[in-house]
């Protein structure tokens, strides 16, 4: 009785044994067949007109911490004040934001730009600087 009590729990632990890798091959496979997902990369700009290229259609933008250049296509979608507009629509000063594809160089190619009419507010004067003067 012994023996075959034995002979039970080493089939048993083998066949454990080889059911084994089986089972940790398939918790690694993913889930389904898509190909995983790159990183998202930014596909938004946006700021202050601070000066336009008529020639090449290049809007240089003034952000919080840089400055964007923004190329603009005979493909882009423009807007102003959610209406459709024209490149001769951007004047310097007027916030814009849009969608693009950011090249290797760090030049935007717009898809859409979006022109507000109004133009950005003024900073705030510096802390201890007496506005009347």
């Amino acid at each position: 009785m012994k023996s075959i009590t034995k002979l039970s729990a080493i089939l048993l632990a083998a066949a454990t044994c080889a059911v084994w890798p089986a089972m940790a091959q398939d918790a690694t496979q993913p889930a389904t067949n898509t190909a995983p997902r790159p990183a998202r990369v930014p596909t938004r700009y946006g700021g202050v007109i601070a000066s336009i290229d008529g020639t090449n259609m290049v809007l240089t933008l003034k952000g919080r911490n840089a400055e964007t250049k923004v190329k603009i296509t005979s493909t882009t979608k423009i807007t102003k004040d959610r209406q459709p507009a024209t490149f001769s629509d951007a004047v310097e000063g007027l916030r814009v934001n849009g969608s693009g594809k950011k090249g290797d160089d760090g030049v935007w190619t717009a898809t859409t730009l979006s022109i507000m009419s109004t133009p950005a507010p003024k900073p705030p004067p510096a802390a201890g600087a007496n506005p009347s003067q």
